[in-house]
């Protein structure tokens, strides 16, 4: 395959500016075949001059879209079409004038459409040919979906239905993940989970019981902050959507704190940079916790009814004390509630037994769980024990003997265990002086503070702790649930939807494995103790041969294992160059489309604007298809329209007028509950105590796998703790090897995988760098400009040097997302391992390091 980068020799920035598009005649006298091989750039005419708004051309129409690539940021966009083509794209606003915006990838949306990498056609690997080789026969959509059938079939009656897999990936970012659940349910498919920056979500959902989901104030609330503290976020590049939320909020008086290990453009722009030991922000947080102990800067009113800190925990079992276990009454009004429970729930489990075991079963569980006896958690006031919800002043340091059992509150072990964070051992882990850490303890006593937490923190096997501090810190002062007092990243998805759609088919017994775990499962054939022979893969919305972490583990070990692979994509990635068959999916613009996600906090309405290109198809035509070969192509609508009109109906829809047709009419509606959205406003978190549970009384997994934990490690789960990254940590064995932690940035020319090989945007970044400080480089001899190899045990990556004072020494810094055909030799995602901490189950994809050396090529290191 070739490993020439990708250019643009005849684009120029004036052209861009005025908006391009592709010759479509000049594409469709192409070859039919599309190859893994970089293309050459397709042909660029100029289209209407460029205008920004509604501003239409002779013959022109409008219609509305929305960009979606997982930044968050759900822009609105004016689709502007003539002679039924996409000529260019410009903003188009929101009701709130704060979110009309548009960046230059939004604006470059024409030659990502009318592009040469663009799927064309059902493809098939030609026979005998390995995969990768680029290697491609043109096949009909029939042969392609009863290709895709008869395999699935044959596998799952040969090997059980989880031995057909799908993978999820993230850039749908849609209402149309619908149908692909709904068929995963109906055939009992296993899913494959993407692991992308989950543990940051994870400790959410541990500590604040938001499921999943990053939840913070509304960015329009950072006006109220006194100020901004940016963790690992360079906002200015990875979120440029963001960006004037941030400086209007600075122009009337917020400072702005950065803490970063490198010297990113929006420290430029800040009040304060603190540069930190990467990895390290998890001994931060626990020593400003520490400091708000030694300070007596708790704020008592909150702690005692918003978090768990006045409950009691028992020394034996780590749970909190309930109190059936020392009011004889209330034991035994548990004891008949529960015998009530028992007696409803065997009625139910027979009477839909008919059904099936799996329905009978979640009908069992489910009137168990909403005849639960409300076992309160026990608190101490004025000496005695009372129920949780019912003091007012509960003794934050008590000590209580539950017939023989020590127990303590959840604030004296939290407590006890920052104990040892001085701020000597701060500086000496973070490489913050003293003083600098006293300052910033300052800064955030100085309420409110909006902590605006991007997701290099998280990045770590250490980052599920990272955000558990931050949370505990933010509860400690009572800087949670207020304008303007905030922590993490903001990310709200509405579920105003008909939930029962995904399962309308049936209800699948298959699992749900984390990618991560599947090299151990193709290994040995199991999944959590029982058989999970995974014969067949079919990758839709994602590129993991690009986007995970050890790209050599997929070729060499995780491919080879899958006897088909089938991926679905607008676009030639890296995954469908080494799949089997490739099937052509519709852009954007061309089917319709509703999101419910993102920062705007609404429903968007994306129309389609044009008929698809070549042979192109929705995601539910495809999932229609594959379920007609079944026999059950009735229970699975054909058009996006007819799914989404299921998808967005019912009760909770209509309650908030988010019905198909009114968010069809209406373009947008927002179903945030209020403006600006206020984060566990009021002190109140969707937790099962309805408090800050700083204190976890049951720590899992985020997923099940091979690691499973053992009693001390659940011991050490309970509250933030402090351990070191696996590889990018002075003392490890791997930085021993290799000494430079290696980095990944969010650039402004991509997001993730995404525009790639948009011509204009590849003349402003046209291949591959790495950004290393000049006193690493002088020992190396390394000179910017030059080709250097970035490399460790697990491969390798070749890029041009980019040296500045700017990054940190003793790192290197790289723009993420090139496909693997755009460097002369490796991929980013080469080197970065894929080991995992047992709890967060996330890709640390910052836990990497390597070295560096002058590329010699032809030749090893």
């Amino acid at each position: 395959m070739s490993k020439t980068p990708t250019t643009s020799a005849g684009l120029t920035r004036r052209s861009f500016l005025k908006t391009t598009t592709v010759a479509l005649g000049a594409m469709a006298a192409g070859s039919m075949l599309t190859s893994c091989a970089a293309q050459p750039e397709a042909a660029v005419v100029e289209g209407a001059s460029y205008a920004p708004g509604q501003i239409p051309s002779e013959s022109e129409q409008i219609f509305r879209g929305v960009c979606r690539p997982n930044c968050f940021g759900y822009c609105h966009i004016n689709v502007h079409v003539k002679d039924g083509k996409v000529i260019k794209t410009s903003r188009a606003d929101y009701a709130d004038p704060a979110y009309s915006r548009i960046c230059q990838r939004g604006l470059s949306h024409v030659q990502r459409m009318y592009n040469n990498e663009r799927v064309k056609y059902p493809l098939r690997r030609v026979e005998g040919t390995e995969r990768g080789a680029g290697q491609w026969e043109r096949i009909t959509w029939d042969e392609a979906i009863e290709q895709i059938v008869s395999k699935m079939q044959e596998y799952q009656d040969a090997y059980g239905p989880g031995s057909v897999a799908i993978a999820l990936g993230t850039s749908l970012a849609s209402s149309m993940t619908g149908s692909y659940t709904r068929l995963l349910q109906a055939l009992s498919m296993t899913m494959i989970l993407p692991s992308y920056d989950q543990a940051s979500c994870w400790a959410m959902t541990r500590v604040a019981g938001t499921h999943d989901d990053w939840h913070a104030n509304e960015r329009t609330d950072l006006v109220n902050a006194k100020t901004i503290v940016a963790w690992g976020a360079n906002i200015t590049d990875a979120q440029v959507q963001q960006w004037h939320f941030v400086k209007e909020a600075m122009q009337g008086g917020t400072k702005l704190v950065v803490i970063d290990p490198t010297f990113t453009y929006l420290a430029s722009k800040a009040d304060k940079w603190v540069p930190i030991r990467p990895g390290s922000d998890t001994a931060l947080l626990l020593g400003a916790v520490n400091e708000i102990f030694a300070r007596d800067a708790i704020n008592v009113p909150y702690v005692q009814q918003h978090t768990v800190a006045p409950f009691l925990v028992r020394s034996d079992t780590g749970r909190f004390l309930r109190y059936s276990e020392v009011n004889a009454e209330a034991a035994a009004a548990k004891a008949a509630q529960e015998a009530a429970a028992q007696k409803a729930a065997a009625a139910a489990r027979e009477e839909l037994l008919p059904q099936g075991e799996l329905v009978a079963g979640m009908a069992y569980q489910s009137v168990l769980e909403s005849m639960a006896y409300d076992d309160q958690p026990v608190v101490i006031q004025g000496g005695v024990p009372v129920e949780a919800s019912k003091a007012t002043d509960p003794d934050l340091y008590a000590t209580f003997d539950a017939s023989g059992v020590p127990c303590t509150t959840a604030l004296s072990l939290l407590k006890e265990s920052v104990a040892s964070f001085t701020p000597a051992k701060v500086a000496q882990l973070t490489d913050i002086p003293e003083d600098t850490f006293a300052e910033l303890v300052d800064v955030f006593l100085d309420q409110p503070v909006t902590h605006y937490v991007g997701y290099g923190p998280q990045a770590y096997a250490n980052g599920l702790q990272t955000t558990h501090a931050g949370m505990t810190m933010c509860g400690l002062i009572g800087n949670l649930g207020y304008p303007g007092a905030s922590y993490g990243s903001y990310w709200l998805t509405s579920t105003a939807t008909d939930v029962t759609y995904n399962v309308g088919a049936g209800i699948g017994t298959s699992p749900m494995i984390i990618d991560l775990e599947l090299p151990e499962v193709l290994s040995t054939g199991k999944f959590n103790g029982k058989d999970c022979p995974i014969k067949m893969l079919y990758v839709f919305a994602g590129n993991p041969l690009n986007c995970s972490p050890d790209t050599n583990r997929w070729l060499n070990d995780i491919l080879p294992k899958l006897e088909f692979v089938v991926t679905a994509d607008p676009m030639m990635t890296d995954t469908a160059c080494y799949s089997d068959l490739v099937l052509p999916v519709c852009q954007w613009f061309e089917v319709e489309q509703i999101t419910g996600m993102g920062e705007t906090a609404c429903f968007n309405y994306n129309e389609k604007a044009v008929d698809p290109l070549y042979e192109s198809k929705s995601d539910a035509e495809i999932v229609h298809l594959i379920a007609q070969g079944f026999g059950m192509g009735d229970l699975f609508p054909k058009t996006s329209g007819e799914v989404l009109q299921q998808i967005h109906s019912g009760e909770a829809a209509e309650a908030i007028g988010a019905t198909y047709e009114q968010i069809k009419a209406n373009k947008e509606v927002r179903f945030a509950p209020t403006n600006p959205y206020i984060a566990f406003e009021g002190g109140t978190f969707p937790t099962a105590s309805g408090r800050l549970e700083f204190y976890a009384e049951d720590p899992q997994p985020r997923g099940a796998t091979h690691l499973a934990p053992t009693a001390e490690d659940v011991a050490l789960e309970h509250l933030p703790h402090w351990f070191p990254p696996i590889h990018a940590w002075p003392e490890s064995e791997s930085c021993q090897k290799y000494p430079l932690v290696c980095m990944s940035e969010r650039p402004r020319y991509r997001v993730h995988s995404q525009w790639h090989s948009v011509p204009a945007l590849r003349e402003l970044d046209p291949e591959p760098t790495v950004k290393m400080n000049p006193a690493d480089a002088q020992g190396r001899g390394i000179e910017s400009g030059m080709y250097v190899e970035c490399f460790n045990d697990l491969g390798h990556a070749v890029a041009k040097a980019v040296l500045s004072n700017a990054v940190r020494p003793g790192t290197v810094v790289y723009p993420k997302g090139w496909h693997r055909t755009q460097f002369k030799a490796g991929s980013w995602s080469e080197l970065i391992p894929g080991d995992f901490d047992k709890f967060a189950v996330n890709s640390s994809f910052m836990d990497t390091v390597c070295d560096v050396c002058p590329w010699n090529e032809g030749s090893d290191k």
